[in-house]
């Protein structure tokens, strides 16, 4: 009877010793196992510092070459803001209008680009709208064809007055054609109406036509 509580014993204590080094070993795993980043990442390549502007990894070739046009411009020690307000508009339109690149529909493009008091409007608005079907793509699986924008033209630029609270301030009102790699029925002509404060410019309205 003696030996066989002991051997019920030594049993139990093994039985405790190793769940005790299971418990163990697998928290060890848990701490030093990295976290799973997400898969669709991206990455900042280029900056316009002192404008908020930046370059995305992910970004097509014509918003490279656009990015890089007004970078130039920006660098002047005195800004042609006609140049700055053309180049701005293709930015804001190439981005926002290029949904290919974007990770989910929350992934909203262009905002670098709006006033900040209209930036909440402007992205839910895009929100019921024109991102509101896009699928998610973290892990890089999305099969729904949506829309890259090839080129934009600048058909018109002319000086504007716009109504900011209780005050108008000068800006622009720039009239643009958009072309895509493929045409899925997204807009082609718009207005897009930008306003300038202190020395930079901001979009605070864009209109399909």
């Amino acid at each position: 009877m003696k030996n066989k509580n002991k051997k019920i014993v030594f049993i139990s204590i093994i039985l405790i010793l190793v769940i005790v080094m299971s418990v163990m070993v697998g928290c060890t795993f848990l701490k030093e196992k990295p976290l799973e980043e997400p898969k669709n990442t991206v990455e900042v390549v280029d900056k316009i510092e002192t404008f908020g502007y930046q370059l995305e990894d992910r970004d097509t070739e014509v918003y490279k070459n656009t990015f890089n046009k007004l970078k130039d411009v920006l660098a002047n020690s005195e800004v042609d803001y006609e140049e700055y307000a053309r180049f701005l508009t293709k930015l804001f339109l190439i981005d926002l209008y290029t949904i290919d690149n974007k990770i989910s529909k929350y992934d909203v493009g262009a905002l670098d680009f709006i006033y900040e008091t209209e930036k909440e409007k402007f992205k839910n608005k895009l929100l019921d709208t024109m991102y509101k079907l896009v699928l998610d793509n973290s892990n890089h699986e999305r099969k729904q064809e949506l829309p890259i924008v090839k080129d934009v033209k600048i058909n018109k630029l002319e000086n504007t007055k716009y109504k900011k609270g209780t005050i108008e301030v000068t800006g622009f009102k720039v009239n643009a054609q958009i072309q895509y790699e493929k045409d899925l029925g997204y807009d082609k002509n718009v207005d897009v109406t930008i306003i300038k404060e202190e020395n930079k410019l901001y979009v605070v309205n864009l209109k399909a036509l």
